[in-house]
């Protein structure tokens, strides 16, 4: 392993000291050969065996691009791992990365942070919001990345960093610009796959990738952009760098298929959307009302199995709380035009409360399944979005509950 890791450093060494005349050269004020240049910054990020660097991801240029790319930021250690070429080329089973940051959402002022690891075989995330630590086995569990991933420079972790650079229909120098205090050379890029661009800031000096501005439809006022500083090329690496352990107190969690729909709704940390809605009594439940109290929402609807299934579960959980700071609600979902809602529940004998034709919110709250459940913190923060039913959700959704009164008191 230590005679490996030294002929990995003799390697790169030997690719910066031939990068040296090059770079001479170009300092020097000749005429840039952008050829040269992207020949050797393939080979330098090909060297590469682990890096780490900070990075911020976001939109520029077009307002509306900058609306709907949000904005995510924070630190990332990577390391080029033993997989197929199509796994490195697609990001599958095999990716070695850990990031910890925060995201801010499309049209919200809030940063939500997150922590996500991958040693190859599984994902580990840490939700401090929710409180809640999640495992889960690779393909499977890849969903849990989505957060961190738009911080990964891939070309760090490619077996050939730079071909379609090297084979682009066009490229131009278009000089220098400092990136993070680092001087670099700026090239546009016409790539031959569906015509697609790209603007790259390399490094003067170590001719390394600094910053990327992928272009958005061919507009060349739009693109999406990853910029990275304070990049190491030698981080320190050991057994437990790409593990997560479960904090203390955390609720555990393990990853199966079907979690993966809960990543499409509103995410936790972010502030729940205010609604208002009737009860069959015609009264009006507004959640801005509720601050100081904990709300569970259970999206169902008459016709829906699961959702039947996990109404017990929702009534023990309304009787677990009562005279707690907890509000229980059914939100009647997508209901047909014979279904009966406050008539099923009182058929079955369901105590907790009932708010009716709740489409628009659903449609708030992005359900693409039902049933759906929330829980929201005495703050008006979600802190648990989950959709379907498991035996186990009741236990989970408590767990939860608990953890928000104790911080609520606080």
């Amino acid at each position: 392993m230590e005679q490996g890791m030294n002929l990995r450093l003799i390697s790169l060494t030997c690719i910066l000291m031939v990068s040296s005349p090059l770079a001479a050269r170009l300092r020097a004020g000749d005429e840039p050969d952008i050829k040269a240049i992207l020949t050797q910054v393939d080979k330098n990020t090909k060297a590469l065996d682990a890096v780490s660097y900070t990075a911020e991801f976001f939109g520029e240029g077009d307002q509306s691009l900058v609306d709907r790319v949000g904005r995510v930021r924070g630190t990332v250690i990577a390391k080029k791992s033993k997989k197929s070429l199509m796994g490195s080329l697609f990001g599958t089973a095999g990716e070695m990365a850990r990031y910890e940051g925060e995201v801010r959402l499309p049209g919200t002022e809030d940063w939500i942070p997150f922590k996500i690891s991958c040693d190859g075989r599984n994902v580990y995330r840490i939700d401090t919001a929710a409180e809640t630590f999640t495992r889960g086995k690779l393909p499977d569990a890849e969903q849990l990345l989505r957060r961190g991933r738009p911080l990964l420079m891939f070309e760090f972790v490619h077996p050939t960093p730079f071909s379609d650079e090297l084979n682009a229909i066009k490229t131009e120098y278009e000089g220098e610009k400092e990136i993070g205090g680092v001087a670099c050379h700026v090239i546009y890029v016409h790539y031959k796959q569906n015509g697609l661009q790209a603007r790259w800031y390399f490094s003067k000096d170590e001719l390394l990738p600094r910053r990327v501005d992928r272009i958005v439809n061919g507009n060349e006022k739009g693109a999406t952009v990853l910029t990275i500083r304070d990049l190491d090329t030698r981080p320190k690496i050991d057994a437990g760098t790409f593990k997560l352990d479960v904090p203390e107190g955390y609720i555990e969690k393990n990853f199966t298929r079907g979690d993966d729909e809960a990543d499409q709704l509103l995410p936790v940390g972010s502030q729940a959307p205010d609604f208002a809605l009737k009860t069959p009594e015609n009264q009006t439940v507004r959640l801005s009302d509720l601050k100081g109290q904990v709300v569970v929402l259970d999206f169902w609807a008459t016709w829906c199995g699961p959702c039947k299934l996990a109404m017990p579960g929702v009534q023990h959980l309304s009787e677990q709380f009562a005279g707690k700071p907890v509000r229980v609600f059914g939100v009647s979902t997508w209901e047909r035009a014979n279904g009966k809602p406050a008539e099923y529940m009182k058929e079955k004998k369901y105590t907790y409360g009932l708010l009716l034709e709740g489409d628009d919110v659903a449609d708030e709250y992005k359900l693409e399944g039902l049933p759906t459940f929330y829980v929201i913190d005495t703050k008006g923060k979600i802190i648990y979005a989950s959709t379907g039913f498991l035996p186990d959700k009741e236990k989970e959704i408590s767990a939860v509950i608990k953890r928000a009164i104790a911080n609520g008191a606080k």
